[in-house]
């Protein structure tokens, strides 16, 4: 899969740790040389820019976000950078690739003489970084030049969008955030507190820290992040919401994050949605009442 809709962008600089510290909401000092993890990077008010894959790169750190959203976040994060001596910038000329499937593995180990496992989940080489998924299904995300991603396309033969990727984000339960939901949620609406080391309550102070901590320690979190699969005709837009079956009317409901529509009328929807939404419940696109909608588990457990 040709990832275009991601960016690559890679943070540099003597004061690189510590700042990235006072920005994300994971623990950055915790971060070994051999994972990635999913973080996010909050506005004062506790509220999301974006969320964001990152990890160690060469003497730096590197990360991956939605396109969309890309170029505010980058700018949201220098603000803070004029006493820092740090260097922020997207790389144009690394290609990212995603791949999937029975055979990935098998046919990986052909071209690559190391490959991440959930364990170690990041591997890097001179010119290629390989991060490993393991939700929903075992999957691998390739970072590298020009002059190999053109090899690797020859060599997996079939290839998908960036489509195909979204759909496998979504059933993992990862959050999208794209430019039309930025500044909108706070992390946990988005679950990232369902997610390992995501966030931190213990690092210290950080941008939204004191609103993030204030939510979980009050359970004033009243929003959460769904999975809905079903069937329609149409691609609903991100930010839009659905319609909720109640008794005996239709109640608009939601915010959703990212939506795939495959080819069989199949549709898989990330929203979020109050919390205490029955996991029975019928939804729809809204202005199709043809489609039908439903909760689909999300392969981890939200703590009491």
């Amino acid at each position: 899969m040709f990832l275009n809709d991601w960016n690559f962008i890679t943070i540099n600089g003597i004061d690189l740790i510590q700042y990235l510290q006072n920005q994300f909401t994971a623990d950055i000092l915790s971060l070994k040389k051999n994972k990635h993890l999913f973080t996010a990077h909050c506005n004062p008010k506790g509220k999301m820019h974006s969320t964001l894959h990152l990890f160690h790169y060469k003497k730096g750190f590197a990360y991956i976000l939605r396109k969309s959203v890309a170029q505010k976040q980058i700018d949201e994060l220098k603000k803070y950078s004029i006493f820092s001596k740090i260097t922020i910038q997207k790389e144009p000329d690394i290609i990212l690739l995603g791949i999937a499937g029975e055979d990935a593995q098998k046919k990986m180990k052909k071209f690559f003489p190391q490959l991440p496992n959930q364990e170690h989940s990041v591997v890097s080489f001179k010119e290629t970084v390989l991060l490993h998924f393991h939700l929903p299904t075992e999957r691998f995300l390739i970072a590298t030049n020009k002059i190999i991603a053109n090899k690797l396309m020859k060599y997996f033969k079939v290839h998908s969008n960036s489509q195909e990727w979204l759909a496998l984000n979504i059933s993992a339960g990862i959050a999208n955030i794209d430019i039309e939901n930025s500044q909108k949620f706070i992390p946990q609406s988005a679950n990232l507190e369902a997610l390992p080391d995501s966030i931190s309550f213990q690092k210290g102070c950080y941008i939204g820290q004191e609103i993030i901590a204030l939510t979980k320690y009050k359970g004033a979190n009243k929003n959460r992040m769904f999975f809905l699969q079903g069937t329609a005709n149409t691609t609903p837009k991100i930010g839009d919401g659905v319609e909720w079956k109640c008794k005996n009317y239709w109640r608009r409901i939601g915010k959703i994050l990212a939506a795939v529509k495959f080819n069989n009328r199949k549709i898989n929807i990330q929203i979020i949605m109050n919390h205490e939404i029955s996991e029975n419940s019928i939804f729809r696109l809204i202005k199709e009442e043809n489609s039908l909608l439903k909760i689909h588990p999300l392969p981890y457990s939200f703590k009491k």
